[in-house]
């Protein structure tokens, strides 16, 4: 997809952010205020090193972007010790993922512009756990405990054959997500952007859904992931708690798609 492809559905994601700050300006002027005040010292350790702290053009999150983090749209996977865990563990998630795959449903974060439903099945929403799903795969449960899991969309995800997920963006800048391809992966890429990476097998890929991404699915089966949203690692303790707390104090459905203003404004103008 060419930048000029992309520019409709900036637009469309610039709007939705306008929406959020528009519905929640008292709290995201605390929010900013906290980010500021929390990220100072490395803020001040970048600024020292000659490192940039400025967000990219396409990193559009909903929420303002926290202060001083590294933005790139993807991570090395060897940074992360706890990839070869979950690498190692494909069959045993798969299994467990076969186990409930009747149960899945729409996700939270699937828009009606998508070509086919976006379904999931999760483990933790909004930063809450669901304690059922969790139960019902002790063994992705056991490897999700040696994540710095957020909760923020951790879940098992399925799109279907030409299944597109449009270009959007994720909440914040402060998680990171990984993608472990389970099943039915040969012909499925995400961008994030504008870069591509395949889904394997049995691979993860990490990414800042921060930035504008999407979905291209090309193949002939279902393709399943394990979708883990973690913490940024270089968020500070004090940084975690806090938006871990916010979190868990959100209400249900904050995340959840809504119809999106220029949609509102098209259909208010054929009303008229």
């Amino acid at each position: 997809m060419s930048e000029m492809d992309l520019r409709p559905w900036v637009a469309r994601i610039k709007a939705r952010r306008g929406m959020i700050k528009d519905s929640a300006k008292a709290g995201l002027a605390t929010l900013g205020t906290a980010s500021w005040v929390l990220s100072a010292p490395r803020r001040a350790q970048k600024v020292v090193s000659g490192k940039n702290t400025q967000s990219p053009d396409l990193q559009l999150p909903w929420l303002p972007a926290w202060f001083g983090l590294t933005a790139k749209p993807f991570h090395d996977t060897r940074e992360f010790p706890w990839v070869n865990d979950l690498e190692k563990s494909v069959d045993d998630i798969r299994d467990e993922l076969h186990q409930v795959q009747r149960n899945f449903a729409r996700a939270a974060y699937d828009s009606d512009r998508n070509v086919k439903t976006w379904k999931t099945f999760y483990f933790y929403l909004n930063g809450k756990p669901v304690e059922k799903n969790l139960d019902a795969c002790p063994r992705t449960k056991a490897l999700l405990r040696n994540i710095p899991v957020n909760g923020l969309h951790v879940c098992f995800s399925a799109i279907e054959p030409g299944g597109f997920l449009q270009p959007h963006t994720g909440p914040t800048n402060v998680s990171l997500t990984a993608h472990l391809g389970l099943e039915g992966c040969e012909g499925t890429s995400i961008y994030v952007a504008g870069e591509r990476r395949p889904y394997v097998e049995g691979k993860v890929v990490i990414f800042d859904d921060s930035f504008v991404h999407w979905v291209e699915h090309q193949g002939k089966q279902l393709r399943y992931t394990l979708m883990v949203t973690f913490w940024h690692p270089e968020l500070n303790g004090a940084e975690r708690s806090l938006i871990g707390a916010l979190l868990k104090r959100a209400p249900d459905g904050m995340f959840d798609h809504k119809p999106n203003p220029l949609d509102l404004q098209r259909q208010a103008g054929s009303n008229a």
